[in-house]
């Protein structure tokens, strides 16, 4: 070697041997914090302990008073206090007064149901005392045998709910209890600083065999030894599966072991209906073990797990794949020189032998009911079926941000790629539609957008059966990630318009993760009637035909002005400054009957009906709006509608809220994403108000137009209804933008005869919920905050 390379080399070597060193500084000094984290997670759990027995001791103490009390009161003592006091030359002691809690407040959130299925039952929620003294303890009580809770766990969303009560922020608990085989029951009693223990709730409990005490001995015991550790998400209240903070690559198998041995004992078919596939790529230790525990720890046992290697770098996660294989028959893995995530996740389905996959990421984890409610739905019938989710904070421990999704949604998924996980589906499905390695890095969406393309029936489970983990990346990677989605995601979804035959393409939208549909420019332009009821106010008409003549782009339309008697000056000069054909409507006022002899006189192919307080201030609404209308699926569409205030006042109408429905997210900003995207993407809802919406007017003429029975309210309700009961979509768009001077020309009241003609006609369906809004959300909010 030259000497000059010599020297160039030299200093080259020392920056490696520094960077190595720095990055083992970095690495050490990261685990330095978990083990810190779990230590002050674990202090904090022992002070909460020391309380509780400090309080279990006072009640004791509190009892033997009552008992020397008593004694005091009968006759037999006073016979003998005499002799007692020449004996005993003080007085007698007086017992404390003794306090009892009172006005127990609280509410559970796991377990689901009381017939175990697993070794351990956990029990979580939120206890806390309206008066008097405060809850500083809860326990379990099982036979003669009680399991002290964990509580003091901090409830933000109940706080919320009930900001006057202390108690309630730091109300939550939890609790694990041990099952044998048989039938018992269980108590749940809270306890307060010098009170007795109070109980609660009490439940009986049928624990079969197979899931015994031995399974839960077993499993105790790998857990002293292996340090793993349960935690419990501080708001709201679902238990995470088992999690491994220091395992290593050689450790993997041999902390596995006990749930590999007691799921092979599980297992009753010898072809599993669920093929679980799950591609790695330098997967850390931790994340793949505790991936493991949460398949190994599912209720449902015929299961495989499909492993697919795209190339690691790192030679230990081939070693763990392949010991894992070796460890249990229910592992099966595949290896690659290097291969794209997409094609490593079609290598894996070639392993599947299940009549069902379920996808599950590396550093993600299953709830331990997550396969069993996944099989129970398919069984029915289902092709396809996906469920809410949560993020695993990987620094914190914690689960987080849980997103409860709606029915399946497909124009939200376009805009929103709100799927996610867990996304499961027939095998041979999943199969002939493959992963497409030219759109790595957004394959989970382009799958599930060739999947909606054929005739799979999808469903959703409304349960958090999956937990996502989140990872902080560095500020390079997240911009070089986000640069490729802004490319791949318009790409992926323009294709799929494009083989469905939509008119359109896709651009990304305002936020990460958002997409936004634009109709392509028209050749030719259908004709649009727009019908308008009015009566007087001319100030709210002018305002109404102003923009909509001088703020729409579309250009074929004609106005079709429903007048109820108009006397006012002003405003009949108002229809005549304007190319608008008015049609009388004599009195008495009736909507439906407006609008329906409105339609008699249209020449358009398309309808939409329009309130006079409205204001045009988008000049693309009609060319969103007919965008969809013109679809053959959809029923009717409907538009943001704003307040004077920029304040959302429609955004789709919900079922159940006030009794029968109404709009949700009044009062969210204009520029708000919404819940998930919902107020920034199209979507399916399940009704739109009639103040703007758009359909066919074959369509409209095939249901029979607006029901006249109904004179002031529900009739767009009770029309979208109809569409839907054909199979229709109703579909709400952000795109049209409008203001709604809400109600100002017509003072409208709920009225109680149209609301009990719509509940005759639609309890059932109403009671039933509506499917664009998770059950586990607040419905008479209507503002996607969480049901408590």
């Amino acid at each position: 070697m030259h000497p000059i390379d010599a020297d160039r080399a030299s200093p080259e070597a020392n920056l490696r041997e520094k960077r190595l060193s720095l990055q083992k500084a970095d690495e050490c000094s990261h685990t330095n914090l978990v083990s810190l984290s779990w230590e002050l997670r674990r202090a904090e759990h022992e002070a909460w302990e020391n309380k509780v027995r400090r309080a279990d001791l006072t009640a004791r103490l509190n009892d033997r008073d009552r008992w020397i009390e008593s004694v005091e009161h009968s006759w037999a003592w006073k016979i003998a206090k005499p002799l007692w006091k020449l004996q005993r030359r003080f007085s007698k002691r007086v017992a404390g007064s003794i306090g009892e809690l009172s006005d127990l407040v609280y509410a559970l959130d796991c377990p689901d149901g009381w017939n175990p299925s697993n070794g351990v039952l956990t029990i979580s929620g939120w206890c806390f005392a309206h008066g008097g003294p405060q809850v500083v303890g809860v326990r379990a009580r099982v036979g003669r045998k009680s399991y002290v809770g964990h509580y003091g766990l901090i409830r933000e969303d109940v706080a919320q709910k009930v900001p006057d009560y202390p108690g309630a922020r730091y109300g939550g608990f939890s609790i694990n209890i041990p099952l044998s085989p048989g039938t018992s029951s269980v108590r749940l009693e809270a306890i307060g600083q010098g009170t007795s223990w109070k109980c609660f709730v009490e439940r009986a409990l049928e624990i079969t065999a197979e899931d015994g005490s031995s399974a839960a001995r077993e499993v105790s015991s790998e857990d002293a030894r292996s340090g793993r550790i349960s935690v419990t998400d501080k708001r709201y209240g679902h238990q995470l599966p088992i999690v491994y903070p220091g395992v290593r690559a050689n450790e993997v198998v041999s902390v596995l072991r006990p749930l590999i041995v007691h799921h092979a004992g599980r297992v009753k078919s010898k072809l599993p209906l669920i093929s679980i596939v799950t591609c790695t790529f330098d997967t850390r230790p931790r994340w793949l073990a505790e991936a493991a525990a949460s398949v190994l720890n599912q209720t449902f046992a015929d299961w495989e797990w499909c492993l697919s290697d795209a190339g690691s770098d790192n030679p230990e996660v081939g070693e763990m794949l392949q010991s894992m294989a070796k460890a249990h028959d229910a592992f099966k893995v595949s290896f690659a020189a290097r291969a794209s995530v997409s094609a490593a996740h079609n290598r894996a389905l070639e392993l599947a032998r299940g009549e069902f996959v379920c996808f599950l990421d590396h550093d993600a984890l299953l709830h331990p009911e997550a396969l069993a409610a996944m099989a129970g739905k398919l069984r029915e019938g289902f092709d396809v079926g996906y469920s809410d989710e949560d993020k695993l904070d990987d620094a914190s421990g914690l689960l987080t941000e849980p997103f409860f999704k709606p029915a399946w949604s497909p124009e939200y998924f376009r805009g929103a790629i709100y799927v996610g996980h867990l996304l499961c589906l027939r095998r041979e499905l999943a199969a002939s539609v493959g992963f497409d390695p030219a759109l790595d890095g957004v394959q989970d969406f382009a799958f599930m957008l060739r999947v909606s393309e054929t005739d799979a029936r999808i469903t959703h489970i409304p349960r958090v059966l999956y937990h996502k983990r989140k990872i902080v990346r560095s500020i390079g990677a997240a911009s070089d990630r986000k640069a490729d989605l802004m490319t791949l995601e318009p790409k992926a979804l323009s294709a799929h318009l494009e083989r469905m035959g939509l008119p359109a393409r896709a651009e990304s939208g305002a936020t990460p993760h958002r997409l936004r549909i634009v109709p392509t420019p028209r050749k030719s332009f259908p004709k649009i009637s727009i019908m308008i009821p009015t009566k007087d106010s001319p100030e709210l008409l002018s305002r109404c035909l102003n923009g909509l003549y001088q703020n729409t782009r579309y250009p074929n339309f004609e106005v079709i002005l429903a007048d109820n008697n108009t006397t006012n000056k002003e405003a009949l000069e108002v229809m005549r400054a304007y190319p608008a054909v008015r049609v009388e409507i004599p009195n008495p006022f009736n909507f439906s009957r407006a609008n329906n002899t409105a339609v008699r006189h249209t020449a358009g192919e398309y309808l939409v009906f329009l309130n006079n307080d409205t204001e045009i201030i988008s000049e693309l609404w009609l060319d969103h709006l007919v965008y969809y209308a013109e679809q053959e699926d959809v029923g009717a569409v409907g538009a943001l509608l704003l307040h004077e205030d920029g304040g959302v006042q429609h955004a789709g109408v919900v079922l159940g809220m006030r009794g029968t429905a109404d709009h949700m997210m009044r009062g969210f900003t204009v520029n708000s994403d919404g819940y998930g995207g919902n107020l920034s993407c199209p979507r399916e809802v399940s009704a739109v108000t009639a103040a703007c919406m758009a359909m066919r007017k074959l369509t409209f003429e095939a249901i029979g137009g607006f029901n006249e029975d109904f004179r002031n309210v529900y009739q767009d309700l009770d029309l979208c209804l109809r569409l839907r009961s054909r199979g229709l979509r109703i579909i709400w768009t952000p795109r049209a933008l409008l203001i709604h001077h809400e109600s100002h020309s017509r003072q409208k009241s709920d009225d109680l005869v149209d609301r009990q003609l719509l509940l005759d006609r639609w309890r059932e369906v109403i009671e039933q919920g509506d499917p664009y809004y998770n059950p586990n959300l607040n419905v008479e909010r209507g503002d996607y905050s969480w049901r408590t």
